[in-house]
């Protein structure tokens, strides 16, 4: 299993646009961040993209997506969403990765909870409608993630993948954990969350990896920042992990420090911690 970060930055993306702080200006690439999202790659090479950021076409071509087996979603926010239109190219009838007949082209599976998948067929409704034929506009299927469970996993190639109920702030969200059945190498992806309930925790405590929100070094209403995102860590088995959805306010390398300081405090001293940055990838 291979995780691409394709993006890692807040809502704002960085540098964001209009200042000159410390971050914004820095000549470390590590500090230019995308809006948030991955895209995974099974052993069986079977691709599943984890949200459509504003950047997605950007995303897509940098990091040479060429078919993405399904799409989920954590929630609805535009820096989460709002790239979908650009799935078109995977699913509509001129593209060179769709059939020449028509009548053969399958829609492109989205996942998400119901609150999504509501807000999606609002936001985007001339997707669903049937207006025209052609590449205009992406055709796609909505299913609502809750059907899958621990239980009843969604199977894409080799990977099980169920959805991980959290909270921002009072928005019910999803984070994904995937698992893969040849290796049983497990990944937890949890961004946008500012509660995790314990239910959740029990379900993601003993993935190989864990990739989670971490906005900055304040309180947030809706997001963890690093204390929080590091009290959550200490809760769990996993030694790898990385932060994720982060804030033009610190450097990369600040993060880094933070950390240090912060796996002490927690007494997680023997777990690898690292804020993520854009470009990463991670062989499970």
């Amino acid at each position: 299993m291979i995780i691409t970060f394709l993006g890692t930055g807040t809502s704002h993306g960085i540098p964001v646009i209009g200042c000159d702080c410390d971050c914004c200006t820095s000549s470390d690439t590590r500090n230019q961040r995308f809006r948030t999202s991955i895209v995974v790659e099974s052993s069986d090479g079977k691709q599943v993209l984890v949200d459509t950021s504003p950047e997605f076409r950007l995303q897509a071509i940098k990091y040479k997506i060429k078919k993405p087996k399904c799409v989920l979603l954590t929630h609805s926010h535009a820096d989460h969403l709002h790239g979908l239109d650009d799935l078109r190219i995977f699913a509509h009838t001129f593209t060179p990765c769709s059939s020449n007949n028509p009548e053969k082209i399958k829609p492109l599976k989205i996942f998400a909870n119901k609150n999504t998948v509501k807000d999606v067929k609002s936001r985007f409704s001339y997707v669903f409608k049937k207006t025209q034929l052609g590449g205009g506009k992406p055709l796609l299927k909505l299913i609502p993630c809750e059907e899958f469970s621990e239980k009843n996993p969604l199977t894409i190639g080799n990977l099980e993948i169920i959805p991980i109920p959290m909270y921002h702030g009072k928005l019910k969200v999803s984070g994904w954990m995937f698992k893969d059945k040849n290796t049983k190498n497990s990944f937890a992806y949890l961004t946008d969350c500012s509660f995790i309930p314990e239910s959740s925790l029990e379900l993601v405590k003993n993935c190989t990896y864990i990739v989670l929100d971490a906005l900055r070094e304040k309180i947030h209403t809706t997001h963890f920042n690093f204390e929080q995102a590091m009290e959550f860590v200490s809760k769990t088995e996993s030694k790898e992990i990385y932060f994720t959805h982060i804030s033009h306010e610190t450097t990369h390398e600040e993060i880094q420090e933070k950390i240090k300081d912060l796996k002490i405090k927690f007494g997680v001293e023997d777990k690898n911690i690292n804020p993520a940055w854009d470009g990463l990838v991670l062989s499970i």
